[in-house]
């Protein structure tokens, strides 16, 4: 039955089927022909799957960020950003890194984050000297920041799959995109260095808190949602309930750079994005339903459980296990097909949920970059007009560093794992 389930799987989707209709077509086929359950059942497993508290914070963190990115928050971000670092070597590169890891703490997603920030930043950077290849590998990769820092859907997803906490969860995002950041913006330096890009201007302290002030309403969106958190004052659902109307309130009444008719569109936009994905989230928990009580699950660890491997040696596996699944399925169904295999298997050579979790957010954004499905790669290709195959040429080099990135996440607990050690007791690295 294991064969038979995984070989239907790949004829649905080298069928050209959607994946969510490729799991529901192979788990009602499975189900049918094997097993003397009724299959109205089905159809409840698959409505229980988004029945989860935790998902409903998904559609509240999409309507956030749109309005966000909407009403202007985005050109303040960059601004910021541009008088921080803008007169360093690469600093106008730097400047993209950094603006796509505030951008990413206000809305938890990647495809967003190359519209926002890469269409402003582009022609920027194609202008002064960098070179289109290097832009768009930039704009293209450094916007997997968008799912790493909090708040992230790839870890709201995790946790609704997981016994993990979505606030440690959030925390443990921090560490990681630093280690991003930081090598991106190294290379970033080098890069410009090598190229003798002109140095900017260095921005005045007084230009600095100018820019600061103007950001301030779209910065403070995370720390609302993390202080509420932490706080204990509400959940992450509620937080993001409360983000909102934080940012229906600032873009509509104090930076007015937002209508009610545009509020109209940007919450129909927030529907269809919030279907598309919770449909996934329906199809993929009855696809794991059926993994787990046919016992498939099992029938894959155990092999591997008995080669007795050690730790690293599956975190190598789980982590290149993902990378391959994320070339030809999205961040999500990475997350809740691979997430459940994968979780028993390595908590029983003594790697915790938590690390796991970020290793799983990291991996599955990453299935972003990398072709031939790559999300951002199309979306880098239509919005700036460039052609598939010279988007995948420019990310090459950021992806060899996105690996980088990973092995250290992977190998180095405590570059996730400090941060909530301190905040939530019982957690160690």
């Amino acid at each position: 039955m294991t064969a038979m389930v995984f070989i239907l799987l790949f004829l649905c989707i080298s069928g050209g089927i959607p994946i969510f209709l490729s799991l529901t077509i192979v788990c009602f086929s499975i189900f049918y022909i094997y097993t003397s359950i009724p299959l109205e059942i089905l159809p409840q497993r698959m409505v229980a799957g988004v029945e989860g508290f935790a998902l409903l914070a998904i559609p509240f963190f999409i309507m956030a960020a749109n309005i966000m990115g909407k009403g202007g928050i985005t050109d303040r971000l960059i601004k910021l950003a541009n008088t921080l670092v803008g007169h360093l070597p690469g600093g106008l590169a730097i400047c993209t890194v950094l603006t796509a890891l505030f951008f990413g703490a206000i809305t938890g997603s990647s495809a967003s984050t190359v519209i926002a920030v890469g269409g402003i930043m582009y022609p920027a950077l194609v202008k002064e000297g960098y070179g289109e290849k290097f832009a768009l590998g930039l704009i293209a990769c450094s916007a997997l920041l968008g799912m790493i820092v909090p708040p992230s859907n790839a870890m709201i997803i995790y946790g609704s799959v997981s016994r993990v906490s979505i606030g440690a969860l959030f925390m443990s995002g921090f560490g990681a995109g630093a280690v991003f950041a930081l090598n991106y913006a190294v290379y970033c330096y080098i890069y410009a260095k090598r190229k003798k890009i002109v140095l900017r201007p260095k921005a005045s302290w007084a230009e600095r808190f100018a820019a600061a002030r103007q950001a301030s309403w779209g910065l403070g969106v995370p720390f609302i949602i993390l202080g509420g958190i932490y706080s204990g004052i509400f959940t992450p659902t509620e937080s993001a309930a409360v983000a909102v109307a934080y940012s229906m309130i600032v873009t509509l009444f104090i930076t007015r750079e937002l209508s009610f008719k545009e509020l109209w569109a940007i919450s129909l936009d927030t529907g269809r994005m919030t279907s598309r994905i919770l449909i996934m989230v329906a199809a993929a928990t009855l696809f794991s339903w059926l993994l787990t009580i046919q016992g498939i699950t099992q029938a894959i660890i155990q092999p591997i459980l008995d080669l007795h491997l050690a730790p690293w040696m599956l975190l190598v596996f789980a982590n290149v296990v993902m990378l391959i699944a994320g070339m030809f399925i999205d961040v999500f169904s990475n997350i809740l097909i691979i997430a459940p295999l994968m979780i028993p298997l390595l908590t029983s050579a003594g790697v915790s949920e938590l690390h796991y979790g970020v290793i799983t957010a990291v991996n599955s954004d990453m299935g972003n970059i990398t072709p031939p499905f790559g999300l951002n790669l199309f979306i880098t290709s239509g919005a700036f007009d460039k052609s598939y195959l010279t988007v995948v040429n420019a990310v090459v080099p950021w992806l060899i560093i996105a690996i980088v990135s990973l092995a250290l996440i992977t190998y180095i607990p405590a570059i996730s794992l400090w941060l909530p050690s301190v905040i939530y007791p019982g957690i160690s690295y």
